[in-house]
């Protein structure tokens, strides 16, 4: 495409359009993530943006000057993002301080690392997860993003002035920075963990590859050198592409789950690749995405983005904590509404203020903090600060602000569940061995118990189950294989006491593609049971594939009881009719519906309405035996 030179620097249009996209998908997907469970791809969104402005700004400055004034950036950034930032910081401690004290929890930390922008370092360890919002949602989750972009304002003017100084091709160093964006998309695959997602989604090396795409661009496309009119053929294609990246863009966020396996080994790479055609089709004046864009609504939206972005999780979680029926639709619209009025203030009495503030021309005899002072906005921003600040240094005060939080009652029972899941394995195991020794396998169910025999124990274990004894001897000794995920950990020790000879594989975060290897392993010693039991799907969606793998292991002469899921998440009623169609073709299959049976006894379940407590899990431990015994009376 042929390209003009202009030295004159020149505002892109429909970029605030971007930037409303960026921001209405990020709030779609807080308030209704089952409607945009790609939304939270608006934070690559506003990564490639920034890649790419910020870097045109500095090489046009470079090509004026011969230079770049970096202490000069530094000033114009922090004077763009810092004060909007540090009164959100202020008011949401404020808030925290007086009407939600259970979140005082490590806020010193949250706040230093926010205003040092380690955030998303800080958060790989000790944050939330950004999808996860069982437990309760923190009004700062979101501020990670913000760290990596000022990380990136740190040291990048600097490391542009040591590449244009060194004459290198602009269109190799945009090559290298794309491989660069390779190797981080890399790490993102390699440090993917179900069970600790943060380190991969908030790390800085793995996701700096949406900004070095930006940057890249930058080098290759620059503002400055396109032309207003194009020939109707070039325009065309121009269009084409820009209407495909932009359909392609749309079916991202109505399609990417970021809780996808497959999203951290590709699939993020690649939509993001996608976002970086958008805006380098919407940044050339020539095209009908640089109009389509930029109308009153998407531009009044971009222009307060960065506010409405600071705003938007304070007041969703402290709406939800306030009001009770918060979960419907006009309550959504009601928290975006005060969301718009927070923004808006912020944008008008902080963005603005700080951003317009000049240092008077030299001989006049007046000192810039006069002039700043004079502002009637500045002297009423300034008493709403001074209060900000009390109340955080209030929040800070407290005890509880220098700690985590303390483990809840799930946290410490899952904890114990794991040493006594341990020791019965240890017992299990050891006598499956020695019926393998005996019998030359361990696939095989003991014998029914005589009812005669049972003790005042087994008595008390069948009141405590709701077996009667036909029931209870005929499961009582079976021999157990049991995999699953925080569910089974939870409820494990009540198998292993209902099934002693029951040898129990269950950690939290594990997805369904992590089973079929634990059953092999257990295969490869003579440890897999006649009786497999299941419980996975929790965390994600069960893949045929990963379904059919299981099924093979275990093949068509042992039983497999899998429990369906109850939570509210879009995969685990998806999970749910998948496992029940597959009982067409499976016989040895087994569906034990713990989701009928629970969601009429919201009492069995925790405070994330997912993990059953004591009473729920042994309603769960006698709902499986059940299921078995019902089985194995039918031999």
């Amino acid at each position: 495409m042929n390209q003009n030179v202009t030295n004159k620097p020149r505002y892109i249009t429909g970029f605030d359009g971007l930037r409303a996209i960026a921001v209405i998908g990020v709030i779609v997907f807080h308030l209704w993530p089952k409607a945009l469970p790609g939304g939270w791809m608006g934070v690559p969104l506003f990564f490639v943006l920034s890649g790419y402005l910020i870097t045109d700004l500095l090489i046009q400055e470079y090509d004026r000057n011969g230079h770049i004034d970096v202490l000069s950036f530094y000033r114009r950034r922090l004077k763009r993002l810092y004060p909007a930032l540090l009164m959100m910081l202020f008011a949401t401690a404020t808030y925290i301080a007086f009407f939600a004290r259970d979140l005082l929890y490590n806020l010193r930390s949250i706040l230093t690392s926010n205003m040092l922008y380690v955030y998303n370092i800080w958060a790989t360890k000790h944050g939330d997860s950004y999808f996860d919002s069982w437990g309760g949602s923190s009004p700062f989750t979101h501020l990670w993003s913000l760290s990596i972009e000022g990380q990136f304002y740190l040291i990048w003017p600097i490391i542009v002035m040591i590449l244009l100084g060194l004459r290198i091709r602009r269109i190799s160093i945009g090559a290298a920075l794309i491989g660069l964006a390779g190797v981080s998309a890399i790490l993102l695959g390699v440090l993917y963990d179900p069970m600790n997602i943060n380190r991969a989604y908030y790390g800085s090396d793995t996701r700096i590859f949406a900004v070095l795409f930006g940057a890249a661009l930058a080098f290759g496309w620059p503002s400055r050198r396109m032309k207003y009119i194009l020939s109707p053929r070039v325009k065309r294609n121009l269009n084409t592409l820009g209407g495909i990246a932009l359909v392609l863009t749309i079916i991202t966020f109505f399609g990417l789950n970021g809780e996808w396996r497959g999203t951290y080994m590709g699939l993020m790479f690649v939509a993001t690749a996608i976002i970086t055609s958008l805006i380098a089709i919407t940044a050339h004046p020539a095209s009908f995405l640089s109009h389509a864009l930029d109308n009153k609504f998407l531009n009044y939206l971009g222009t307060r983005s960065y506010s409405i972005y600071l705003y938007q999780l304070p007041v969703f979680v402290f709406f939800d904590k306030a009001v009770t029926n918060h979960s419907t639709f006009l309550m959504g619209i009601l928290k975006i509404m005060i969301v718009l009025i927070l923004s808006e203030l912020s944008y008008r009495y902080v963005e603005n203020v700080f951003r317009r503030v000049k240092k008077p021309a030299l001989g006049t005899g007046v000192s810039w903090y006069q002039t700043f002072f004079s502002s009637h906005s500045i002297q009423a921003m300034l008493v709403v600060a001074v209060m900000l600040i009390a109340g955080t240094g209030y929040a800070v005060s407290a005890n509880e602000s220098a700690h985590a939080k303390p483990k809840n009652t799930l946290e410490k029972r899952l904890d114990s569940n794991k040493n006594r899941i341990d020791e019965a394995n240890k017992k299990a195991v050891s006598q499956a061995k020695k019926a393998q020794k005996e019998s030359g396998s361990a696939k095989s169910s003991s014998q029914k118990v005589d009812p005669k025999s049972l003790s005042q124990q087994d008595r008390d274990l069948m009141d405590k189950y709701s077996l009667n004894a036909e029931q209870f001897t005929t499961i009582r000794d079976n021999r157990v294989t049991a995999v699953g995920d925080s569910v089974m950990v939870d409820v494990a020790p009540d198998l292993q006491e209902l099934m002693p000879n029951t040898v129990a594989n269950a950690t939290v975060g594990r997805q369904p593609y992590s089973v079929p290897e634990i059953l092999e392993s257990y295969d490869d010693q003579g440890l897999l049971s006649q009786n497999v039991v299941i419980s996975i799907g929790t965390n994600g969606a069960i893949g045929e594939n990963d379904f059919k793998k299981i099924m093979d292991v275990i093949g068509h002469d042992r039983q497999v009881y899998w429990i369906n899921g109850y939570a509210d998440r879009d995969w685990v009623s998806q999970n749910n009719n998948f496992l029940t169609d597959q009982t067409k073709t499976h016989k040895n299959l087994h569906i034990v519906d713990w989701a009928a049976l629970v969601k009429d006894h919201s009492d069995w379940l925790g405070d994330d309405h997912v993990h059953p407590n004591q009473t729920g899990s042994v309603q769960y431990a006698s709902l499986i035996a059940k299921a078995m015994a019902e089985q194995g009376q039918k031999k």
